[in-house]
């Protein structure tokens, strides 16, 4: 049934099927984007399993309303949510050993992950972390980045 799901999950067509299938999935509210760009993936999931970053595009200010299941950035969280993504990345490298995997390394690379104050995240985890969610928006690119880790 899991991999039913998240193989339907993977090939919505549209932002707003998306958003809902989050919120299904995560129990998170999402700001329907205007755009999503799949940045990167597991080369070949087996049986749902696998690895997602999505980037979400406005071209409109995400308006901090439309980010109540998210909390906001501050001096105080800073280090703990920008641990939240670092560990994603490294979880990543080191299950796939994809240090030296050059389209991984141009992600990274591509995009700035570390959050600022000001800044939101989410994170969700279930089953003793082999399944985890996390969301940043990022003020200044007024974007949202997805980081989905399925085991």
């Amino acid at each position: 049934m899991l991999f039913i799901y998240i193989a339907s999950y993977r090939v919505s067509v549209t932002p707003e099927e998306m958003v809902v299938q989050y919120k299904e999935r995560w129990d998170v509210e999402l700001p329907v984007p205007n755009e999503i760009i799949g940045v990167w993936s597991t080369k070949y999931p087996a049986r749902g399993d696998g690895e997602w970053v999505n980037e979400l595009r406005y071209d409109l200010v995400v308006n901090p309303e439309q980010l109540r299941d998210f909390e906001e950035v501050t001096d105080e969280n800073l280090i703990a949510a920008n641990r939240l993504v670092n560990n994603f990345i490294n979880r990543v490298q080191n299950m796939y050993k994809i240090q030296q995997d050059e389209a991984f390394k141009n992600v990274i690379a591509a995009y700035t992950t570390n959050l600022k104050p000001g800044d939101y995240y989410f994170h969700r985890s279930e089953n003793g972390d082999f399944d985890t969610f996390t969301a940043i928006y990022q003020k200044e690119e007024n974007r949202i980045l997805l980081f989905e880790w399925h085991q």
